[in-house]
């Protein structure tokens, strides 16, 4: 029997030119568990242990769970990240008098970065930090120029506040936070010279959506009401309303008046108007059914969600679990696509590694980079897109299988070992080696062909129902687990 290649087995996933079988109607693969669906979705990869505990709790059981991270204890984790990262906890002027002290702009830049990927791959409270990551990308702050180095700390800490309670509070904190007034030059917003930048971005991008009704009038009524809202630049680098640049003028948003001679309270009735509005909430709950059911958000549940969000007003916990409730949900399997960030996080989940030293942080970061996914990177106010069709394509798909490979082979980086054995036992021939890591990976049945191909990779040229020799077995296991988690049972969130 000939050998089966590597190349072989990618053109089975990925033939030529053509979609991969992932984002393809070719392979349909056999429907995923209910429980896998939802600890997938709700995640950034399965770990054995969490895994089991979903298992002993059951579908509800989970999801009331990670609908309530407050029950699920964190210390140890925080404790470590506040002892080796310690810009975490640190003020906007804190972090500013480093910064110019030291000429080091960055340490809290990579500080933020590593805290952001180490919570997403240690914490049990899995849920919470993937609505941690959608509230970062939804108000989207790329974290590259001057003081929003620094000002990006303290807006993480107040999205990770936020992130399980109300829209209204993160939008109130939002527009406070320095590092979106920079970002989005509210901080230079005065009365003679109004700055549109913010008020475009927050009726468009992060309330009520392009086509929520709002006219160019009401654009540059919001930019007035929010005059004078700034960065106190001589004290803390705190939120500062300088009164002196607003306008106290009558302004009209969205059909309802802002009564001259108010100052503050212009800006804080606009937020209430946005956080408030039925286009708000539709945009909001289309958002969130694209990130947990499908690239193509069903009109029917994006409607239900949205009557939880004016009813609630805009209570996260409950939209979610009107979500992972519905019918919808349950017949999405397979509808998502793992973006980058998921991809290489629930790699190192599965196979429960842990990281040990910057090296393996360092590699992560330079994959995602190559996979254009870093860590509050986005490059517009929009945030990173939650659609299939933008990912997946020949050079991330290559990328991807790499990746897998220098995981799988101990080759990624100093620092995140595994031992391959730990997988499968005592197996000895090829077919029981497919099932045993099949089980332990992917949690869901094969196709008959993609087994037969998997068994056919373990043999390695042998007979199929010849025992495999130990120093043998640690290759194949190596190799056929960086096969499956390249493949597209690995790829479906």
């Amino acid at each position: 029997m000939a050998t089966l290649t590597r190349r072989e087995v990618f053109e089975h996933w990925f033939k030529g030119s053509q979609a991969p079988a992932v984002a393809s109607s070719e392979k349909i693969l056999e429907p995923a568990d209910p429980l896998l669906l939802l600890v997938n979705r709700t995640s950034f990869g399965l770990r054995p242990a969490e895994y089991q505990i979903a298992q002993n709790l059951g579908f509800d059981g989970w999801l009331e769970l990670q609908l309530n991270p407050e029950s699920i204890d964190t210390s140890d984790l925080e404790a470590a990240l506040a002892r080796q990262l310690p810009t975490l906890v640190k003020s906007n002027a804190e972090l500013i008098a480093e910064a110019q002290a030291s000429q080091n702009s960055f340490e809290s830049f990579v500080e933020l970065r590593s805290a952001t990927l180490l919570r997403q791959f240690y914490s049990s409270q899995q849920l919470y930090e993937v609505m941690v990551e959608f509230w970062s990308n939804h108000f989207s702050v790329e974290h590259v120029n001057g003081p929003i180095r620094q000002f990006k700390t303290p807006d993480d800490r107040a999205i990770r506040s936020n992130a399980m309670g109300s829209f209204r509070d993160l939008l109130i904190a939002n527009a406070r936070s320095p590092a979106m007034l920079y970002y989005l030059d509210n901080y230079v917003n005065v009365v003679t010279g109004p700055q549109e930048n913010y008020a475009r971005e927050v009726l468009e991008l992060h309330t009520l959506g392009v086509n929520g009704g709002y006219t160019e009038d009401d654009v540059k009524n919001v930019a007035r009401a929010f005059t004078g809202w700034t960065i106190n630049a001589r004290g803390d680098y705190e939120f500062l309303f300088a009164s002196l640049n607003h306008d106290f003028e009558q302004k009209t948003v969205l059909g309802q008046t802002l009564p001259a001679g108010r100052g503050i309270e212009d800006g804080q009735q606009v937020l209430d108007i946005l956080a408030s509005h039925p286009s708000t909430a539709e945009f909001i709950a289309t958002k969130l059914v694209r990130r947990f059911v499908s690239d193509n958000p069903p009109a029917s549940l994006v409607s239900a969600v949205a009557n939880v969000f004016l009813a609630t007003g805009g209570d996260v916990r409950s939209m979610l679990r009107a979500i992972f409730s519905s019918s919808e949900f349950a017949e999405s399997g397979d509808q998502k696509v793992k973006r980058p960030a998921e991809f290489v996080m629930s790699t190192l989940r599965v196979l429960d590694l842990h990281i040990s030293g910057e090296a393996p942080i360092r590699r992560i970061n330079g994959y995602l980079e190559r996979l254009n996914q870093l860590p509050f990177m986005w490059p517009a106010p929009n945030g990173y897109p939650d659609v299939q069709g933008y990912w997946i394509n020949t050079t991330a798909w290559l990328t991807r299988w790499n990746y897998a490979f220098e995981v799988a082979e101990n080759t990624l980086a100093d620092g995140l070992y595994f031992d391959p054995m730990t997988l499968v036992g005592d197996v000895s021939m090829a077919a029981e080696v497919v099932d045993t890591l099949a089980a332990r990976l992917l949690h869901r049945p094969l196709l008959d062909e993609d087994r037969n191909l998997f068994i056919e990779l373990a043999a390695g040229g042998a007979p199929v129902d010849a025992v495999i020799d130990q120093r043998t077995m640690h290759v194949r296991v190596r190799e056929l687990t960086a096969v499956m988690l390249a493949s597209p049972y690995f790829h479906f969130r």
